[in-house]
């Protein structure tokens, strides 16, 4: 919890791919690694930072910051503690929306599960398409080292299977 303060936000940013694939805990690893509330714990800080850079006038109470990350939790729990910091960093830099005189917890979780969830989507289908490519291009090059060892042997390039011997069956007779 000390090292996953508020002021990491910015590191996530700084590099996605690692807020996004790296080995950060889920907020239900948290919750259960730990005890119920310590994702709770984990993000009250979080949220508070979010309603003091907004600057708006009627803040969430202690109560309704406690509601809005246990929902964050319930609904989102397999998201990384690093992809939360990444989505808190994206909102406060007016990338989901703003706020009118009081923070709205409606607002923060829709930006989350429409907005961010979108992008995340999309990053996970781009990198999977990346390692999809890279599979591709080794088997691709473990190919064509097999076929120049085979072609510097004198091999054939694709060894076929031995012939099986033809076989009459008595099923002419029946």
């Amino acid at each position: 919890m000390q090292v996953m303060n508020p002021e990491m936000q910015l590191t996530c940013a700084e590099h996605v791919d690692r807020a996004y694939f790296g080995t950060a805990p889920t907020l239900l690893t948290l919750r259960c690694a730990y005890h119920d509330e310590a994702a709770t714990v984990w993000m009250l800080p979080q949220l508070y930072d979010l309603g003091e850079y907004c600057g708006v006038k009627d803040k969430l109470d202690k109560e309704q910051m406690k509601q809005l990350a246990r929902i964050i939790i319930q609904e989102f729990g397999y998201l990384k503690v690093t992809e939360v910091m990444l989505f808190l960093h994206r909102f406060k830099a007016g990338r989901y929306g703003r706020f009118y005189g009081a923070i709205d917890p409606m607002i923060i979780v829709m930006a989350l599960r429409y907005d961010f969830m979108r992008e995340r989507a999309d990053a996970i289908d781009k990198h999977e398409n990346a390692e999809r490519w890279a599979e591709w291009e080794a088997h691709c090059q473990l190919v064509a080292k097999e076929r120049a060892e085979a072609r510097a042997a004198g091999r054939p390039l694709y060894p076929r299977p031995a012939a099986k011997p033809l076989s009459f069956s008595n099923n002419l007779n029946k």
